[in-house]
């Protein structure tokens, strides 16, 4: 893909036009996670069954995510994708990889899936600067086939494993990877 721009944006940095295109975007790939953004309390909420039907839809993960540094990628004037991220973050079950760069959120539009968005935005991650934390720590569900695969592929590891902590047979699984460079590189 070309015509393809990646911006970061510090917390509260966000022009209102882009805001937009953000909020718009989020409420396109909000039901693709597992459970769907828009039925979570914020970004790192520790409960993540599935909600009953008739759950109310709140905005609560947006605001919290609008509050973490973001990189954003275009294309041809449009959102693509987004990864938000927390740079100080700590967590008991694996403190010895704190303070680490923690990723809440990562979507890519559906028409852009499979086009090297989402390794560019990890890119973006992995090239920040050296005073940050060396380790990115995420997680994800364990039938997220896509999404574990790209993980795998740039040298992320399961670092914990919460058995059915999302639904019966969907496991919450947590991947470190280190930025150093010669630890380990991304393949660009």
């Amino acid at each position: 893909m070309s015509d393809i721009s990646t911006r970061w944006y510090r917390p509260g940095t966000i022009p209102i036009t882009e805001l937009s295109e953000l909020a718009t975007m989020f409420a396109e790939v909000a039901d693709d996670f597992v459970p769907p953004l828009t039925s979570r309390a914020g970004t790192t909420q520790s409960e993540l069954r599935e909600q009953s039907p008739g759950t109310p839809v709140s905005d609560r993960y947006l605001k919290e995510m609008l509050r973490q540094d973001l990189f954003m990628t275009w294309h041809k004037g449009r959102l693509a994708g987004f990864l938000s991220f927390r740079t100080d973050h700590h967590d008991s079950r694996y403190a010895d990889l704190c303070p680490c760069l923690y990723v809440s959120t990562i979507a890519i539009r559906r028409r852009h899936r499979r086009h090297g968005i989402a390794r560019s935005l990890y890119r973006e991650l992995f090239d920040l600067p050296a005073h940050l934390p060396p380790w990115v720590v995420l997680r994800t569900w364990s039938t997220n086939h896509s999404h574990l695969e790209l993980l795998r592929h740039l040298g992320f590891d399961g670092i914990l494993r919460l058995q059915d902590d999302r639904a019966p047979g969907v496991d919450t699984v947590y991947l470190a990877a280190k930025r150093s460079a010669s630890a380990n590189p991304l393949p660009r």
